[in-house]
């Protein structure tokens, strides 16, 4: 079966990186670390969201994996 096109490419582990964004989306903090992520929303004054993305690779030639995702109702909800 060697005519089978493969339509989904090598499962390869992901880079996650944070990013906490204000009201209008403009960046705040960014990094690999949800830990500091967390301690950023919650001791900013203007901070509303936390944004997650995947990226292939940490090196300068990275690309991103999909579209960010807004979790901060998902940790807002968990912290209660």
């Amino acid at each position: 079966m060697s005519n089978i096109i493969p339509f989904h490419p090598r499962r390869s582990p992901l880079i996650l990186l944070y990013e906490v964004v204000d009201e209008w989306g403009n960046a705040e903090w960014g990094g690999n670390s949800e830990k500091e992520a967390l301690a950023w929303i919650a001791n900013s004054p203007t901070a509303t969201r936390i944004l997650v993305s995947g990226w292939s690779t940490d090196d300068d030639d990275a690309y991103l994996i999909g579209e960010p995702l807004d979790i901060t109702t998902i940790v807002r909800e968990a912290s209660r």
